[in-house]
């Protein structure tokens, strides 16, 4: 019994990616080492590329393989990484990356930056540190990004439920 399931669960798999892969929805542009790039997938990267100006559709023969190469170094690195990386490695990535990500989306102002220097400067002064501090305008951004670290890290501790057992 659990072959014959397993055999139809096979089966109705593979006939399903063949129809997903013969849909409208779902028009192959090339394959990179049997991955699959749509069409889809090849517009959103020329929307970046040329601005929405041109489609897969619009180009000719050597634009299109000149679009596939240029695509092939994502996919390939991420399968490598799917299929070499280890479950924590792909979770340390797979934070960085949100971290990075919802930092970029934390707005801080220069009059927070500013706050934040001068209070690095008070903490500097009263430890009698010997290290020149640089200017504000030399640090700024890293104090921001520094900032919008802090903010989302606060942001997920406030919400998180932590007990102690």
């Amino acid at each position: 019994m659990k072959k014959i399931l397993t055999l139809l669960g096979l089966a109705l798999a593979l006939s399903t990616t063949s129809l997903l892969a013969t849909s409208p929805l779902m028009k192959i542009a090339g394959k990179v080492n049997d991955i699959i790039i749509t069409v889809a997938e090849a517009d959103q990267t020329l929307a970046l590329l040329t601005k929405g100006k041109k489609s897969w559709d619009q180009l000719n023969k050597i634009e299109k393989t000149q679009l596939i190469r240029m695509m092939a170094p994502s996919k390939i690195v991420a399968q490598k990484a799917t299929k070499l990386l280890t479950t924590k490695e792909k979770e340390r990535a797979l934070s960085g990356f949100w971290m990075q990500k919802e930092t970029s989306q934390t707005s801080i102002t220069d009059k927070e930056a500013q706050k934040a220097y001068k209070e690095m400067i008070k903490m500097a002064k009263k430890s009698n540190s010997k290290q020149q501090i640089p200017t504000f305008e030399t640090i700024k951004n890293s104090i921001k990004m520094q900032l919008a670290q802090e903010k989302v890290v606060a942001k997920l501790i406030k919400n998180a439920n932590i007990k102690l057992k």
